[in-house]
């Protein structure tokens, strides 16, 4: 039911982005948020209390649905609806991976667990949350699986960047790490780095310092890899060195997206 959810949150979130006017005035759009706030409290309310068991979070969540069904009783700014909804979408996301988690047969991970256990459940799991990162990830599997020689991994270095990237976009959008007290802008950047929305995630999750450091090193290095995959076509004049090393970083940057993901999406961890 919570993937449901989303996936109405996500409509109604396409819905007020592409409205023009200063105030959310649509009646098409005030029927559907109302239509969602209704489909919360009569389908997936209690789920939401299975999976978070703290009545103190689900009456914060349950008073951000109510917020959404007033505003949708009136005539309030597209500013309000946007900031509302983006902290629904947060919340809603993270309840669906952890719901999914739960239910899935495969997703009680253990330290006897296997890379191609690991690769389905990575893709399950972003399948159901992000149907574009699941085929990015997939994508990247394919080309390091693939028997025949290939030319460059340029191509596969950057699916698998993107499968980060579109999932820590979902679960950290710009405007919620920019509230941060600790936030600032990194030297040439224009919006939050994905090492900061690992950090938002984590920090939201109660993870102290220690327990964030892997996971924002590790991003760090696929940062690293990423660029330095997409750079060798051009430093390394052997075409048989280049296509061997680069698929070696690419594994290798693989590894660390694995365990990135797992952290970030919870997967196992309830």
């Amino acid at each position: 039911m919570i993937s449901q959810l989303l996936e109405q949150l996500k409509g109604l979130v396409s819905m007020v982005h592409k409205n023009k006017a200063i105030n959310i005035n649509s009646k098409v759009i005030r029927e559907a948020a109302i239509q969602t706030g209704s489909y919360y409290f009569k389908e997936c309310r209690a789920e939401a209390d299975n999976i978070l068991k703290d009545k103190i979070a689900l009456e914060d969540i349950d008073e951000k649905w109510q917020q959404l069904i007033r505003q949708a009783h009136g005539n309030n700014s597209k500013k309000s609806y946007r900031s509302l909804l983006n902290c629904l979408l947060k919340i809603t996301t993270e309840l669906a991976v952890v719901s999914h988690a739960l239910v899935s047969p495969t997703k009680g991970v253990s330290s006897h667990i296997n890379q191609s256990q690991a690769e389905f459940i990575l893709i399950d799991t972003l399948d159901e949350l992000l149907h574009s990162a699941g085929q990015s990830y997939r994508q990247g599997l394919q080309d390091l699986n693939h028997k025949e020689q290939r030319y460059s991994y340029r191509g596969t270095a950057c699916e698998l960047r993107e499968t980060l990237r579109e999932t820590l976009d979902l679960l950290a959008p710009d405007e919620e790490v920019a509230k941060q007290p600790w936030f600032k802008l990194e030297p040439n950047c224009i919006a939050p780095t994905m090492k900061q929305k690992v950090r938002f995630i984590l920090s939201s999750r109660g993870k102290n310092k220690t327990q964030r450091a892997s996971a924002e090193k590790s991003v760090e290095l696929i940062e690293n890899l990423c660029g330095d995959v997409v750079r060798a076509v051009y430093s390394r004049a052997s075409v048989s060195t280049h296509v061997n090393t680069t698929k070696q970083e690419v594994l290798q940057m693989k590894r660390y997206l694995d365990a990135v993901l797992f952290d970030v999406l919870e997967i196992g961890q309830k």
